[in-house]
């Protein structure tokens, strides 16, 4: 069984100067992505591995979520997930190792919600807001992954915690 923790990243702010890729946590994400850091702590949400995309914004609430999270835990920044759809989100989590059996992937939208979708063909996850963890179970191990291989375990909006 392996168990999968999407997370789309927090409230960004749009300052207009910087470029998509550099925009940072406007200051609602950073209490959101602390609330949710509290609460994977208080959950036990225990990684094997995070990928994080390599957008400021996800950097940023990588940063803060990592409060939440075992000391260790290993991190891997990509550029493999910035502005990528379902299908790529999907490809990159077929390649992480078998030995990891919890992964957690930080992300943008409209991925991170297609993901789920395709993932689990439940449509209850169709509003992903920003902060917003899914997670999702799989006894079909990483390599396998495709349509409705996973089911939807938990779906919890910073709003709900704050």
């Amino acid at each position: 069984m392996i168990t999968l923790h999407l997370v789309r990243h927090a409230k960004s702010d749009w300052d207009g100067d910087e470029a998509d890729h550099e925009r940072r946590l406007a200051a609602r994400g950073e209490r959101a992505a602390a609330a949710m850091a509290v609460y994977c702590r208080q959950q036990g949400i225990a990684p094997d591995i995070v990928l994080c995309s390599s957008a400021r914004r996800t950097l940023e609430t990588l940063k803060i979520l990592q409060g939440g999270l075992p000391d260790g835990v290993s991190v891997e920044v990509t550029g493999d997930l910035y502005e990528v759809g379902a299908s790529e989100i999907v490809s990159r989590l077929k390649r992480i190792p078998v030995k990891a059996r919890v992964a957690m992937v930080i992300g943008h939208n409209p991925g991170m919600e297609d993901a789920v979708r395709l993932l689990t063909g439940h449509p209850a996850a169709t509003k992903f807001p920003t902060g917003a963890l899914a997670t999702l179970v799989s006894s079909a191990g990483w390599p396998a992954l495709g349509p409705r291989t996973a089911s939807l375990r938990r779906f919890v909006v910073p709003k709900d915690l704050v």
